[in-house]
């Protein structure tokens, strides 16, 4: 260490004249010590006793940063999209039901059948004229029979009832095939 500040010591004497002229040009000006930060007090509480006005106000303000949910048309999330309704039959009467369960089994006539890769269908006509296919677990006539089975030469509809005593009773009812000379 000692070596070192007698070296520079020694070139300081040998070119006096270099540091004072070097020293000055090559420097830039020292930048100023930042400013100290100086923190404003907090303000104190102007009385202890508040009026009673003030506190009522106080207590009806909310806080601003809470979000409140309001759910008005907006759709529950509880509640299934698709609404399973029971099968009462409406107040409106036969325009209310599906064409097929319109009519009375006896006045339906079987037609013909339609053999597809998915199944069976059957050709069934109203009284009018009117042409509907029906497939196995289709509704079909106003005691709300089911298709149970279609065959070449007849359809098998079960019908469910209840009682006078309040027992189940199945009745099953056979459509046949309505031939071109009317039976």
């Amino acid at each position: 260490m000692k070596r070192i500040s007698l070296r520079v010591a020694a070139l300081a004497m040998l070119l006096p004249g270099a540091f004072l002229l070097g020293g000055p040009a090559g420097c830039s000006k020292e930048e100023p010590p930042p400013k100290p930060v100086v923190q404003k007090p907090a303000p104190k509480p102007a009385d202890n006793v508040a009026s009673p006005r003030k506190t009522a106000e106080a207590q009806q303000k909310k806080p601003e940063g809470v979000a409140l949910y309001d759910p008005a048309g907006k759709r529950d999330p509880f509640v299934p999209f698709l609404k399973a309704e029971p099968t009462i039959r409406a107040k409106g009467g036969l325009d209310a039901l599906p064409p097929l369960q319109r009519y009375e089994l006896q006045e339906l006539k079987y037609v013909g059948a339609i053999w597809e890769k998915k199944g069976v269908r059957a050709l069934v006509e109203d009284g009018e004229g009117k042409g509907y296919s029906v497939t196995v677990g289709a509704r079909i006539g106003r005691s709300g029979g089911v298709v149970t089975r279609i065959t070449d030469k007849e359809i098998t509809v079960r019908e469910e009832f209840v009682g006078v005593r309040g027992n189940r009773i199945l009745r099953e009812n056979v459509l046949q095939l309505t031939t071109a000379g009317g039976k």
